[in-house]
């Protein structure tokens, strides 16, 4: 029994000794300079080493401090975890093997909860999503959007794109939305230089984007911008009901008229919400729509707030996008085609004759004012 006790002693204290060894190598890979160039930090993590630093410093004071181990993970690892896992849109397992992170898959998970979630505290989000809130700041708005576009009074453009979840354990049918597949349907609003002014995760993929608009709180304060007697605007596409505050396409416009005039200016500048997607969805390949993220749609939806702070930082930085290929934006376009039309037969007609009656006559006059300004 004592040779037993001792035996038994002797491999405990080999295998602590095994696991201490093991985690001090991990912290000695951890510590090693593996970049050398801003060039590989912004190829792994999309952000360079100067903006990783900075967001470093932004985020400390909101992550918790480990209570049990004196040498947890130090908060660069955690965020560096993260960003690779966004970036790549790879399984945590084989983010945990990456040499640059060198940690286990339970491990790579919490850093990658815990960092999405700093992500998402207000103070966050405040800082980097900024809706214009007075007059001043929708004025440069305007004007940008003018300087690019000649079109005036546009403070941004709306749009919504699907990121796919697993599917959900509670309320699958809000989240249902073609062939077996479920998502987040996600709204954005962007600016003329494709930075994410406002995101609204909330809600599922069966739910169309004109319903999600009709239930925001933005065009609740673009009615109370309008109705005391500013001019603003939002560009959207068919999929919205045309209002005086949000301009929308002109259907079967006859070539050479002043119709088809504004339906070009449009379509130019409300491109840069669908530049915005694709570069926010180059950058962070987590939010493809074939790379499913196995998640519950809450967490999803702050992935995605997430990556959308992170886009905003990259793009405000002048950092290059990794593009789509062909194969991804065929894969993204025939996804979000197929889910609107589902979305659209459970979209209840609730437009207002007489709000879609000035929304076209407010239409109607920036399509002259733009007619006649138009060699100017």
């Amino acid at each position: 029994m004592a040779r037993l006790f001792v035996l038994l002693s002797l491999l405990e204290e080999a295998n602590s000794l095994d696991l201490y060894n093991s985690r001090r190598q991990a912290q000695q890979i951890r510590a090693m300079r593996l970049f050398n160039r801003n060039k590989d930090y912004v190829n792994v993590y999309r952000l360079s080493e100067e903006l990783i630093n900075k967001l470093e410093e932004d985020i400390k004071f909101f992550i918790r401090k480990p209570q049990r181990r004196h040498r947890g993970l130090s908060v660069r690892i955690k965020l560096l975890c993260t960003l690779s896992f966004l970036a790549s849109g790879s399984y945590q397992r084989i983010i945990g093997q990456n040499i640059n992170t060198f940690l286990s898959q339970p491990s790579a998970s919490r850093c990658i909860c815990e960092i999405v979630e700093t992500l998402n505290h207000p103070n966050i989000i405040s800082k980097y999503i900024k809706f214009p809130q007075n007059a001043e700041e929708r004025l440069a708005l305007k004007e940008r959007f003018y300087e690019k576009f000649k079109i005036p009074g546009v403070i941004g453009c709306v749009d919504g794109t699907f990121v796919t979840i697993v599917r959900p354990t509670e309320n699958e049918e809000r989240y249902y939305c073609r062939k077996g597949n479920h998502a987040r349907n996600v709204q954005l609003y962007t600016d003329a230089d494709l930075n994410i002014i406002h995101v609204d995760a909330t809600y599922g993929g069966a739910t169309h984007d004109s319903f999600i608009f009709n239930n925001s709180d933005i065009k609740n304060h673009l009615e109370e911008l309008v109705g005391a007697g500013e001019t603003v605007y939002l560009l959207g596409d068919s999929g919205y009901a045309q209002r005086s505050y949000l301009m929308t396409p002109i259907p079967n416009a006859v070539e050479g008229t002043p119709e088809e005039y504004y339906n070009k200016l449009h379509a130019t500048a409300r491109n840069t919400v669908e530049r915005t997607i694709g570069r926010l969805k180059g950058r962070f390949r987590c939010l493809l729509v074939h790379r499913i993220l196995h998640y519950h749609p809450d967490t999803a939806g702050k992935i995605v707030i997430a990556c959308c702070v992170l886009h905003n930082i990259c793009n405000r930085a002048g950092l290059p996008a990794p593009t789509l290929d062909s194969h991804d934006e065929e894969e993204e376009a025939n996804f979000r085609a197929t889910a609107r039309v589902s979305a659209g037969r459970q979209l209840p007609l609730t437009h207002s004759q007489s709000e879609l009656a000035m929304g076209q006559s407010s239409r109607d006059m920036l399509v002259n004012q733009l007619w006649r300004s138009r060699r100017e």
